[in-house]
């Protein structure tokens, strides 16, 4: 049987204003009405896939049409075709809404077909009745994975032919599960016992690490007296030193060599220390030689002190020196004084 949607008609009394229908207008134009227009659209497409015996397309068209513009007569055809699918339960419920809504409306003939189809239906109900062995403190019920409220414990419940999978879990236990096959057409109450949940086990604890103890010494602390700097760059300055003063040394000789053989040649050429002009180059010439030796001499001087100066410096100090003493020697045929430093 398909049933037709009847829209409800009201009798509108009064006069209607010009600004009232141009209101009605615009608001039929607005996207609210996009709904009614889709749930017709899925209402029509459902009706022909009745006809065509193609329950189980048409279902879930007529359930989305009455989602989006709830109608007696969708629900009405919604429960033909779940009853036509064997959900036998899900037909009941429609049945009995369809019912009380036609009631509500006094559409005595669609409340009449809806209170015998409840009738008839309820010869095939299957129930179920979920009872608990023990209390269980915070129990969450899943009925085909939805959420279903305690209130629905040891409460006869209708269900649909085919299998089901109960999950019930509480904080702190682990969770239980079973799986029901309810027979199609049996009007029986099937009751399911939810055993005393066991507890869960506690997650593992992290390692904690293992921190070796800090020994502190019993008796005083000595603190070994610092390693003596190295003295390589002293030693190396020295060494350079040396060989500067050693240069300016050679330097020296052999340009006061030079400055005494000028020297000689010059004073055999003069008389009485008196020298002709053809002795002045010789003479300049001398003179510069002399500067020369007395700068390799001053250089020698210099590198020759800096490096024995760097090189007392760079020798590493003994860690014990044994105090100055002063220790007089008298014996036979010696007299005098001898000293640690």
């Amino acid at each position: 049987m398909i049933l037709r949607r009847r829209p409800r008609r009201y009798l509108l009394t009064g006069a209607i204003t010009l600004s009232i229908a141009l209101g009605s207008a615009a608001s039929s134009a607005q996207p609210a009405a996009a709904p009614t227009v889709v749930a017709e659209a899925l209402f029509q497409q459902a009706r022909d896939l009745l006809k065509q015996e193609r329950y189980a397309e048409a279902c879930p068209k007529l359930a989305e049409s009455q989602r989006l513009d709830p109608k007696l007569g969708t629900l009405l055809n919604l429960a033909v075709c779940n009853e036509k699918l064997g959900k036998i339960a899900t037909a009941w419920a429609s049945y009995t809404s369809a019912a009380a809504i036609a009631r509500r409306d006094g559409q005595k003939e669609r409340e009449d077909f809806a209170r015998e189809q409840v009738a008839l239906l309820e010869k095939r109900l299957a129930r179920v009745t979920l009872q608990l062995r023990a209390p269980q403190a915070d129990l969450r019920l899943r009925w085909d994975d939805q959420p279903m409220s305690g209130a629905a414990l040891d409460t006869p419940f209708p269900v649909d032919p085919g299998k089901h999978l109960l999950s019930v879990s509480a904080p702190g236990k682990k969770e239980w599960s079973i799986a029901i096959d309810i027979p199609e057409g049996r009007a029986q109450v099937f009751p399911v016992t939810i055993p005393a949940l066991e507890a869960a086990p506690e997650p593992p604890k992290a390692a904690t690490p293992i921190v070796p103890p800090i020994l502190v010494p019993s008796g005083p602390v000595r603190v070994a007296p610092p390693e003596p700097a190295p003295a390589t760059s002293l030693r190396t300055i020295s060494y350079a030193a040396f060989g500067v003063g050693g240069v300016g040394l050679i330097i020296g000789a052999v340009a006061g060599g030079v400055t005494l053989s000028q020297a000689g040649n010059i004073r055999d050429k003069c008389t009485d220390n008196q020298c002709g002009a053809d002795q002045q180059t010789p003479i300049d010439d001398a003179t510069t030689t002399a500067n020369v030796a007395n700068a390799g001499f001053v250089i020698a001087a210099l590198g020759i002190g800096t490096g024995a100066i760097t090189y007392v410096l760079s020798r590493p100090k003994s860690a014990e020196r044994k105090p100055a003493a002063i220790q007089p020697l008298i014996g036979p045929g010696a007299f005098g004084l001898r000293g640690t430093f």
